[in-house]
């Protein structure tokens, strides 16, 4: 166990635990998370902090066109960079990797039990060919300009806490995602 897993476990479960009750992650849970990674990462020295600091931005990065679209919110957005900052830019691609698959999972779920409309996400898929077919010069007006209801919507901050955690505890090498 190393000083980061208290923070892991705090921000992670903080999150999931808003994400579901208000459909919100907290801007002062986002920044005592940032505050903790990076200070926690500059104690193992200049290498940590850089980075911790290129997974804040990474992560950030990551979801900038999903936010642009709407199909994440700004707290996930923020939530993603924080886990950069806690576990460092080499671990995003897999957190977002396991994110993406448990994701897939509530959106199924949410299916099967009646808690979604296919035709959201039908709509989801088609703003992405739109976007990749005409190379970004068509963009998709955002969901939320097409709908105001968050209840069919898969809670993303519940699908990256989950995924910290399976890339940091349950897959730590790699072995699973093949990278």
């Amino acid at each position: 166990m190393t000083f980061l897993d208290p923070v892991i476990f705090f921000v992670s479960g903080l999150s999931v635990f808003f994400d579901l009750r208000i459909r919100r992650i907290p801007n002062w849970l986002i920044i005592v998370g940032l505050f903790c990674g990076v200070v926690l990462n500059a104690f193992q020295g200049a290498s940590h902090l850089f980075q911790s600091i290129a997974g804040f931005v990474v992560g950030i990065g990551v979801l900038i066109l999903p936010f642009a679209f709407g199909w994440v919110g700004a707290g996930d957005v923020k939530y993603l960079g924080v886990v950069g900052a806690l576990l460092g830019v080499s671990l995003l691609p897999r957190v977002f990797f396991y994110s993406a698959l448990v994701a897939g999972l509530i959106a199924v779920g949410y299916l099967g039990f009646g808690l979604a409309r296919i035709s959201r996400f039908k709509q989801t898929w088609l703003d992405l060919k739109v976007a990749v077919l005409s190379m970004g010069y068509v963009l998709p007006d955002p969901v939320q300009k097409r709908t105001r209801e968050h209840g069919d919507s898969v809670p993303w901050g519940v699908a990256f806490a989950a995924g910290t955690i399976i890339a940091y505890y349950v897959d730590p090498n790699g072995r699973w995602a093949g990278f």
